[in-house]
């Protein structure tokens, strides 16, 4: 075999190296990195998209409020990153906005929905509507005369042979 062959193969296996196993390793460590310096009050972004501010820290699992009150326990793993003050679109306080209905009136229309949630749509019957239930309404088929003592024979008549 030809010395420039193993050549070929080993500059192959080393830029394969540094184009895939090395930049994986560095991001692995980077990831390890910031795992570890994790504190509750930082804002974290989950792998599934929720944003949340970590509560508690355990060896595996954390518990990140994703909003004023609502705790979601998660695994640790399933931090992506930490998030800057600068990401957040949104800002969360525990004060209530002026905008925010009273409790009261919100429980109040959740339980008029709970009260009739089969009512059916007001809306004003169709002409077409109309004409169908009066073709309904009408006088109902008759069946043929001794259609039925018939079949009832026959089912006898079987039922004494066995």
């Amino acid at each position: 075999m030809d010395f420039s062959f193993f050549l070929i193969i080993a500059a192959v296996a080393v830029l394969g190296y540094f184009m895939l196993i090395r930049p994986s390793r560095k991001q692995q460590q980077q990831q390890q990195e910031m795992m570890n310096a994790l504190e509750p009050g930082a804002r974290v972004m989950l792998g599934s998209g929720i944003f949340g501010t970590i509560r508690h820290l355990g060896e595996k699992q954390a518990v990140i409020e994703i909003s004023p009150g609502v705790d979601l326990t998660i695994l640790r793993a399933a931090i992506r990153n930490v998030v800057s003050a600068d990401d957040d679109e949104f800002e969360y306080s525990d004060e209530p906005d002026a905008e925010v209905s009273a409790p009261d009136e919100t429980m109040a229309a959740f339980e008029a929905d709970l009260a009739s949630p089969f009512a059916p749509p007001e809306a004003e019957p169709d002409e077409s509507d109309e004409s169908d239930e009066s073709d309904e309404s009408a006088e109902p088929e008759e069946s043929e005369p001794g259609g039925d003592a018939e079949n009832n024979d026959d089912n006898e008549e079987k039922n004494e042979e066995k």
